[in-house]
């Protein structure tokens, strides 16, 4: 095809405008068909838009007048809006349409431009801010309550690879009864990385303070330095108070990624072995169970760091659709780990053994069973105290018959069965 003709706009204007005429005369396909190559041929348009030209269905480009309905407002009315946008905290085309004859009163405008923000309509209001929203300032809202923290602190996100104690993983366990609703108590689980060493304190919900002082009674009792604490998103690790407390010893704090429990593995497994099987899944709404339950749970930690022991994963490899998991030849307890590993100094290590020296395994483990039969008959007994103040009151008791003690005798059939390994 021929190269277009170099035309001016005017000139390509007036040449269209007789073509429209000669192609709306013509009748047959051919002539038509002979009209429109000449037009490709002059002006360069494609093709099927240069049929739509000649046809009228399509705005001549070179056309330059606005389409559409004429404008109805002008500048001065769209100025003003932005201003009065501004000062209503940036509000939506209907809130601010409502709000408008609240403020027309005092706007220093012509009447002539008060009565059109009387008259300007939502859709309007919306059209005219559209490009001002893109580039005016943002309105200001506050921070989220851990955004700032979540700042300085690293995201964890590899795998462990440490050779000495002290790096743990900590996390929290709801004891709700499968109901979030309400004030419960909490179990802090801290799990030590490199020998397993777990550490249980109960808290009531799950506050900042209450949860720093459960961590100060946890460290307190590792026989080894605390070197960094990996924990999940939560706002009772993610908050300044615990920060400039780590920061404060030169501790490091890091954290996992959202919604990845993979993350906190080891501390995720302590959750089921050293809390769910020992305590299940009930509902404890008393606060007066806390003190009973910390004593039962630091004894049952201790008994578990001495004289229970665990397997270690040494590699782990996928096969086809398989994981395969090897595991350390003989199994050792925390305490053996931590004493086998030459990491700790002399006076952690006399500790240490200062406390297998003077715990009996047998003992211990009569003694939380004690502690256990205490604690869940506390429990019940303020249940049953529930109830009887609901029966003064003439209100319905929360259950008919006695409390069910079947998650304390399976818990307890559980934990014997462990001892007797």
């Amino acid at each position: 095809m021929a190269p277009a003709m170099e035309m001016s706009e005017s000139s390509i204007e007036e040449y269209t405008l007789k073509m429209q005429a000669r192609y709306a005369r013509r009748r047959s396909k051919q002539a038509r068909s002979r009209l429109l190559d000449e037009y490709v041929a002059v002006t360069g348009r494609e093709r099927k838009h240069a049929n739509k030209v000649l046809l009228g269905h399509k705005r001549n480009p070179s056309t330059k007048k606005r389409r559409g309905a004429p404008r109805r407002y002008g500048e001065e009315l769209v100025s003003e809006l932005r201003r009065c946008w501004l000062a209503m905290d940036q509000p939506c085309g209907k809130r601010m349409k409502d709000m408008l004859p609240l403020w027309i009163e005092h706007i220093e405008y012509s009447a002539g431009v008060r009565e059109q923000l009387k008259q300007v309509s939502a859709a309007s209001i919306d059209r005219h801010l559209a490009s001002f929203k893109v580039t005016a300032s943002k309105k200001a809202r506050p921070p989220k309550p851990a955004s700032a923290v979540k700042r300085l602190i690293d995201v964890r996100a590899e795998s462990w690879d440490v050779s000495e104690p002290g790096w743990t993983e900590v996390d929290t366990v709801a004891h709700c009864g499968g109901d979030m609703s309400g004030s419960f108590i909490w179990t802090l689980t801290s799990v030590d990385v490199f020998s397993g060493w777990t550490e249980l304190r109960a808290t009531w919900n799950r506050g900042q303070h209450a949860c720093c002082e459960a961590l100060e009674s946890i460290w307190s009792s590792q026989p080894f330095k605390l070197l960094g604490v990996d924990s999940d998103n939560g706002g009772e690790f993610l908050n300044h108070h615990l920060h400039q407390r780590l920061k404060g010893h030169g501790i490091k704090q890091t954290r996992s990624r959202p919604y990845f429990k993979n993350d906190q593995a080891y501390v995720e497994q302590k959750n089921y072995t050293h809390v769910r099987e020992l305590l299940g899944y009930e509902r404890f709404e008393h606060q007066e169970l806390i003190e009973g339950l910390n004593e039962l749970l630091t004894n049952w930690s201790l008994w578990k760091n001495l004289f229970c022991v665990t397997m270690q994963q040494v590699s782990k490899e996928r096969v086809g659709s398989k994981q395969i998991r090897k595991h350390a030849k003989q199994s050792r307890t925390p305490a053996q780990r931590l004493l086998d590993g030459s990491t700790l100094t002399p006076r952690e290590e006399e500790r240490l053994r200062d406390l297998l020296e003077a715990h009996n395994p047998f003992e211990m483990r009569e003694r939380i069973r004690q502690l256990e039969d205490k604690f869940w008959e506390t429990r019940n007994n303020l249940y049953l105290g529930d109830e009887e103040a609901l029966v003064v009151e003439g209100r319905t008791p929360l259950r008919s018959d006695r409390p069910s003690t079947t998650t304390k005798e399976r818990t307890t059939h559980k934990v014997a069965s462990v001892s007797q390994l």
